[in-house]
């Protein structure tokens, strides 16, 4: 009986934090695929996995941080007729964190699992192919205006009083969406920060800080981590009114 010769590998679905996935292609081949590769001698998956990583994108992972999702048989993408015998594992791109193509890497892209839009004339491993395509979509939470608007008064008066008391001058408002429609906006704060208020005038109108609806339930799988978007959306823009700009919320966790 006639067996395809096989493959044994290691790779890495290196994810941001706006759910993208890490594809590289190496030079003189035309096919997306995972990070990873093959063992040296006496090495164990994950650290193929973190070796491989590190010569590809000059990332270095902790261990612990890698998840297995599983050992997979695919045709391998550069070697007709092969098998690949692949460890996978899942592991997160640590925030504020840039990689960038290194060694045999032709080229690296961020992907939708959901979404794949392949620079032409290139395609997509088969392995790459078998795990994108068993990534669920999640489903976005549904939340009519009235409620998604109580649970944000509720983890408002959840907040530090003095954060809120402090207030001057500011009313909470909750929209649908940005004016723009766009999907990629949270919240907003309108107006004057409380160091730039020297044109305030008799009766000025009040600053506004925005919470958006369908953007946040857009992004969440469920009420918990609705809440936590809501909270986060509402330091974040009540920072603004303190001075504080986007980098440094971002750098204090609160973006």
């Amino acid at each position: 009986m006639h067996h395809n010769p096989s493959i044994s590998v290691a790779a890495v679905v290196l994810m941001r934090d706006d759910g993208r996935i890490a594809l590289v292609r190496k030079h003189h081949t035309d096919a997306f695929m995972f990070p990873g590769g093959k063992p040296e001698p006496s090495e164990d998956g994950p650290t193929t996995a973190i070796r491989e990583v590190y010569e590809e994108l000059g990332l270095s992972l902790d261990p612990q941080t890698l998840e297995h999702l599983g050992d997979f048989t695919t045709p391998a993408a550069n070697e007709p007729g092969t098998q690949l015998l692949s460890q996978v594992y899942a592991a997160a791109l640590p925030a504020g964190v840039s990689v960038a193509a290194q060694a045999e890497i032709a080229q690296l892209i961020w992907v939708d699992a959901h979404d794949v839009g392949l620079p032409s004339g290139t395609t997509l491993a088969p392995l790459s192919a078998t795990i994108l395509g068993s990534l669920e979509q999640p489903e976005d939470v549904e939340m009519r205006l009235t409620e998604f608007e109580q649970l944000v008064s509720q983890e408002l008066e959840s907040l530090p009083k003095g954060l809120v008391d402090s207030l001057d001058n500011v009313v909470f408002a909750v929209e649908d969406r940005p004016a723009d429609g766009s999907l990629n906006v949270l919240g907003t704060y309108e107006g004057h920060d409380r160091f730039d208020r020297a044109d305030y005038g008799y009766a000025q109108l009040p600053d506004a800080i925005v919470v958006f609806r369908e953007p946040i339930l857009a992004i969440c799988d469920d009420v918990a981590q609705v809440r936590h978007e809501v909270h986060v959306t509402l330091v974040h823009e009540i920072g603004h009114y303190y001075g504080i700009d986007d980098a440094a919320l971002h750098d204090l966790g609160w973006a």
